[in-house]
C-alpha cells in the first residue's frame, strides 16, 4: 500500500469506521457496514473495493449473500488503528493491555454496550423485516431470503455470549430469544 493511498484512506472518517465495523462484526455484508458508518451503499462498496485491492478485506459468497471480512493484513491494520486511537487519547497500548488482563474475567462496560447495541440492531432488523413481510402476506420463500442472511450474525452473537455470559443482560436475552424464535419460525416454513 502506497503512503499516499494510506493517507487518503485512513485519514478519512468513513474508511476507518468501515474497517473497525468489519472488525467488530467479524464477518458481515456491505449493507450492514453502510448503516454502521452512516454512508451510501455506493460509497461503502467503493471503500470496500479499495480495501480489497490492498489486501485488507476479502469477500466470500455463501448462497446469495456476499460477505466481507478482514484478512490477516486487515487485522494488523486494525490493531495499528486501535493503537493510534489510544495514543491520541493519551493511553499507551501497554496500559490498555494491562487493563484488559486485569478485567479479562469480567466483560467491560464497552463490551457490554457493544453487545447490547448489536442485539438491539439485529432485533430491530429482524423484527421489522419479519413484520413487513408478514403484513404483506409474502411467500415463505421470499421471507426466508430476507431473514436467512441474518443466520451468521445470530450465530456470531451467540458464540460471543457463550464465551462470556456477562456480555448480555436479561433484556438482551429476551430480545435474542425473540430473534431466534422468528428465525426458526421463518426457516422451518
Amino acid at each position: 500500500m502506497t503512503r499516499e493511498y494510506a493517507e487518503q484512506l485512513f485519514l478519512q472518517e468513513k474508511p476507518t469506521l468501515a474497517l473497525l465495523a468489519i472488525w467488530s462484526f467479524q464477518k458481515t455484508y456491505a449493507s450492514i457496514i453502510t448503516k454502521e458508518i452512516n454512508s451510501t451503499f455506493a460509497h461503502t462498496t467503493k471503500i470496500l473495493s479499495k480495501m480489497e485491492e490492498h489486501g485488507l478485506v476479502q469477500f466470500t459468497i455463501e448462497g446469495r449473500v456476499k460477505y466481507v471480512e478482514l484478512t490477516d493484513h486487515g487485522f494488523r491494520v486494525v490493531d495499528a488503528l486501535k493503537n493510534l486511537i489510544m495514543a491520541i487519547e493519551g493511553e499507551s497500548p501497554e496500559s490498555a493491555e494491562k487493563q484488559d488482563n486485569e478485567n479479562s474475567d469480567e466483560a467491560s462496560e464497552d463490551e457490554k454496550k457493544l453487545t447490547r447495541d448489536h442485539v438491539d440492531r439485529l432485533h430491530g432488523q429482524i423484527v421489522s423485516t419479519y413484520n413487513d413481510h408478514f403484513n404483506k402476506n409474502s411467500e415463505a420463500q421470499e421471507m426466508k431470503m430476507k431473514i436467512g442472511p441474518f443466520s451468521r450474525d445470530i450465530q456470531l452473537l451467540l458464540n460471543s455470549i457463550e464465551k462470556n455470559e456477562d456480555l448480555i443482560d436479561d433484556e438482551g436475552l429476551d430480545k435474542l430469544s425473540e430473534i431466534q424464535n422468528i428465525f426458526d419460525l421463518v426457516m422451518k416454513q
